[in-house]
C-alpha cells in the first residue's frame, strides 16, 4: 500500500494554473475524497496524483518514491498495484469487453495460466453488474455498462491503491446501486481510495479524509469530522454546497 504526498504541484494548461502550488497527503488504507465546485480542479488533481498527467512543478511521492523521478521498472510496479477509474470510462474504442479486462492483466501477470486469467475476468465483471456479452465493444454498450466494465478493469489486478474519478456520474439508477455497493466494499477492505464523487450520501458513507479544492488551490484538507466542522468560512460555504444541502 503506497501513502501519497503532493508537494508544491503546479499544473498550468493555456497559460492558466489548474492546480495552483498543491500540497496533500493521502493516507494508504483510507478512503480519501476531493470535493469542490464544478471546474475546481478534482479530476485533474486525482490524475496528477496518480502520475498520469504531467506537473510543471513539484514533486509526487509514492510512501518515500517520488514518482515523477521513478525508473521504468518501479514505475511499473505502481502501476501494477494502482489502478484508475476514468469518468469516461476509458475504454478501447477498437477493443472487446474481454480483450479491455485483458490488457491489465497481460502487462503485469503475462505467465498467468489462461484459465484463472479468464476466471478472474468473469469474476470481477459479475462483482461490477455487467452481465452482457465480454466479446462487445464499447460502441455498442451504454454508458452504464461501460461505466461497470471500467470499474472491473480497474479491480482486475486487485491493487491496493485505487484512483475514481467520479465514476458513478451519468449511470442510471438501478447500474448505479450495484457500483455503489461495491464502492463501499472497497473501501471496507485495506485499499487505498482516492476519488472524486458527486453524491453527498455516498462520500458520507466512505470519506475518512476530505481534500477541499477550489480554483485549482487546496481549501482545507483532514480528516472528514474535522473538515465537516470547520470554521473556515470557504470550508463551511463548499461543504454545505456540496454535502449538507437540502
Amino acid at each position: 500500500m503506497y501513502d501519497i504526498y503532493l508537494k508544491d504541484i503546479t499544473r498550468i494548461k493555456n497559460d492558466r494554473k489548474i492546480i495552483d502550488v498543491v500540497g496533500a497527503h493521502f493516507p494508504k488504507g483510507k478512503t480519501t475524497v476531493v470535493i469542490g465546485p464544478s471546474g475546481s480542479g478534482k479530476s485533474t488533481l486525482l490524475k496528477v496524483a496518480a502520475a498520469i498527467l504531467p506537473v510543471d512543478s513539484g514533486e509526487i511521492f509514492a510512501n518515500d518514491k517520488n514518482l515523477i523521478k521513478m525508473s521504468p521498472k518501479n514505475l511499473l510496479d505502481f502501476r501494477k498495484n494502482s489502478s484508475f477509474v476514468f469518468q469516461d470510462a476509458a475504454l478501447w474504442s477498437n477493443k472487446s469487453v474481454y480483450q479491455n479486462m485483458s490488457l491489465p492483466l497481460k502487462q503485469h501477470f503475462p505467465e498467468m495460466d489462461d484459465k484463472v486469467h479468464d476466471g478472474k475476468i468473469t469474476k470481477i465483471l459479475a462483482l461490477a453488474g455487467y452481465t452482457d456479452s465480454i466479446h462487445l465493444r464499447p460502441a455498442a454498450m451504454s454508458i452504464g455498462e461501460r461505466k461497470m466494465v471500467s470499474l472491473a478493469r480497474a479491480l482486475i489486478t486487485s491493487p491496493g491503491l485505487i484512483y475514481m474519478d467520479n465514476p458513478l456520474v451519468l449511470v442510471d439508477p438501478a447500474i448505479e446501486k450495484i457500483m455503489r455497493k461495491l464502492i463501499i466494499d472497497i473501501h471496507n477492505t485495506s485499499a487505498t481510495i482516492i476519488g472524486n464523487f458527486s453524491s453527498p450520501e455516498l462520500i458520507k458513507l466512505i470519506a475518512d479524509y476530505l481534500v477541499i479544492i477550489e480554483d485549482g488551490k487546496i481549501v482545507e484538507t483532514g480528516t472528514f469530522k474535522s473538515v465537516n466542522e470547520s470554521k473556515n468560512p470557504e470550508t463551511s460555504t463548499i461543504i454545505n454546497s456540496l454535502l449538507n444541502h437540502s
